[in-house]
């Protein structure tokens, strides 16, 4: 697990000790003890994100730096031609966020099914990177919405996977492997890029998604992949890629595995209670909020007072008709605090 001194190098917990005072910790010791850093675990960590995550994103890279193994975070390209010139909050972590994980790549600028083609390279330039170290024996994948409340829970995922070559939070036998989360052996991550790559060498409009490929993959190079034991499901016994709900799973039992945004979806969608607001980043008044959530629930979260909740599920419904523009008074003269 993190000791309190990795806490403060990552920015988690304020810094306390002087540096330059010789009876304790000094710039030595930190050479010493970080600056070969990428050797000192056998799993490595790739959190893939984009400027949507920065809600989360803090979060999210606190529960990994947690696991107290090498994190990188690849994240698609911040700029363009068309979004270069001002806006910087919206598109690129802050320094409270940037000295989280241990490292991060960059990838150019891709075009067309943007998700699906970000993934990809994504995992490429910082998969790249991490196949050069010779100790890692693990590549633990994971979106950048999606947070550990377990982080020490790790090794008993690698338990759990034994002799397989990878295992997916969740998977269909022979239909889909998600790629939302997902754990390989080296050696199968190693062919597993390889794969991706040649598919991707010649880009198609409409490019193959991640799922498809690692699917399409696994069949095509005999891989063995172990199935959860828990598959995430919806009431109706399919299962929940998304987790939306929060529901029971193997990855939650383990790693206390949360898909922040599919939760943050479900709020807007069903009335559901919204992610806690220890998850979601206030910065700079509320920056990283699309705008009708700026106006209703940043100011849910920001006065704690419900019925900014109640305005924005009104305001919510997925058809027009349905919505309600009710006057925040509509729900009482006085705040709500309490849950009704």
């Amino acid at each position: 697990m993190i000791t309190h001194l990795d806490k403060e190098v990552a920015g988690i917990e304020p810094w306390t000790e002087p540096l330059y005072d010789t009876l304790r910790i000094n710039w030595l010791d930190l050479g010493v003890k970080y600056n070969s850093i990428p050797f000192q675990s056998d799993v490595a960590i790739i959190v893939t994100s984009w400027h949507g995550h920065l809600l989360f994103l803090k979060a999210v890279l606190t529960s990994y730096r947690m696991t107290g193994k090498f994190v990188v975070c690849a994240y698609d390209q911040p700029y363009d031609c068309w979004s270069s010139e001002g806006g910087h909050d919206c598109f690129m972590p802050r320094v409270k966020v940037m000295v989280l994980p241990h490292a991060w790549v960059f990838k150019h600028s891709t075009y067309d099914s943007d998700k699906r083609n970000g993934w990809f390279w994504d995992i490429k330039y910082a998969g790249d990177i991490i196949r050069q170290y010779s100790n890692f024996k693990y590549v633990f994948c994971c979106n950048g919405d999606c947070i550990l409340e377990k982080p020490d829970g790790i090794p008993e995922l690698i338990t759990i996977l034994d002799d397989a070559d990878l295992m997916s939070v969740s998977s269909e036998k022979d239909k889909i492997i998600h790629t939302c989360s997902v754990i390989f052996k080296m050696d199968a991550f190693k062919a597993i890029l390889d794969h991706m790559t040649e598919r991707m060498r010649v880009p198609v409009l409409g490019a193959q998604s991640p799922e498809r490929m690692l699917t399409e993959g696994v069949k095509l190079l005999g891989l063995k992949e172990k199935l959860a034991p828990k598959q995430p499901l919806y009431l109706d016994g399919t299962v929940d890629h998304y987790t939306c709900y929060n529901q029971e799973s193997t990855w939650k039992d383990v790693i206390g595995y949360r898909n922040l945004w599919s939760e943050f979806k479900m709020c807007f969608e069903e009335r559901k209670e919204p992610v806690p607001i220890e998850y979601v980043d206030l910065y700079n008044d509320g920056v990283y909020f699309r705008d009708n959530e700026k106006n209703l629930l940043f100011q849910y979260y920001k006065t704690r007072d419900r019925r900014w909740l109640y305005t924005y599920w009104d305001r919510a419904e997925i058809e027009w008709y349905d919505r309600l523009f009710y006057p925040l008074e509509h729900y009482g003269p006085e705040p709500i605090y309490e849950k009704e």
